[in-house]
């Protein structure tokens, strides 16, 4: 196993990142270009967390200013996120092993910068988080700036990536940075809704709970980093 001298932690959402932020000790708050991040310890292990807000831009702009000011020898993603996989529910796992985005025409992905369509997760890290979510799938995870509310549109993002197994908004823009800056990362994602007509409903009842769970396996996989 690699050293983690400083492991980045970041999610969209404060409910998704409060449990961490509440683990952490020697708190030391930055704000840089107006975006707030907090270093401490967890588990003993230097840590720094940021809740980056929805959208690929908010998920980019905060994982390449960590990267920059606090040169993390890892990034972990912890979220909650639709279902693309009609076995896959509420409360379940998904570990992604790539990620792409849904919204970019992937010929455009593939010949502009960083000509990649798929970004891969780093497989120890991966690994890691899998050990602490048991009963988790892994595969892949599509990205766009869309809450998918709509059977019509799950059927369309479907057959465009058959194999995906959960949608959110910021996961591969998170992946793109990484990669662009040689930074190993992992994504965990606990399913809040179906991506589907009762999404919103489904999200309202379930996001806390799943925020959590999603929160909680991150914090064990920092206690097993050396």
């Amino acid at each position: 196993m690699r050293e983690y001298k400083v492991i980045g932690i970041l999610s969209a959402l404060e409910v998704e990142s409060n449990i961490i932020l509440k683990k952490m000790t020697d708190k030391k708050v930055s704000v840089i270009a107006g975006m707030t991040f907090t270093k401490g310890l967890i588990h003993g292990k230097e840590a720094v967390l940021a809740t980056c807000g929805v959208s690929k831009v908010n998920a980019a702009l905060f994982t390449q200013i960590m990267i920059d000011h606090f040169k993390p020898d890892g990034i972990l993603f912890t979220g909650v996120a639709g279902s693309m996989d009609r076995s896959i529910k509420q409360m379940d796992l998904v570990v992604a092993d790539k990620l792409t985005f849904h919204d970019v025409n992937p010929h455009q992905l593939e010949f502009c910068f960083p000509n990649q369509i798929w970004f891969y997760t780093d497989e120890e890290l991966s690994n890691l988080i899998r050990v602490n979510a048991k009963g988790s799938m892994i595969g892949p995870i599509i990205t766009g700036d869309q809450f998918i509310t709509s059977k019509e549109r799950w059927k369309e993002l479907k057959e465009s990536f058959p194999e995906a197994l959960a949608v959110e908004m910021e996961g591969c823009a998170v992946a793109h940075a990484c990669y662009v800056n040689e930074v190993p990362f992992a994504i965990i994602r606990c399913i809040s809704d179906l991506a589907d007509n009762g999404a919103e409903d489904s999200y309202d009842a379930f996001e806390k709970k799943a925020a959590e769970k999603s929160a909680k396996i991150i914090l064990n996989t920092i206690e097993d980093l050396r």
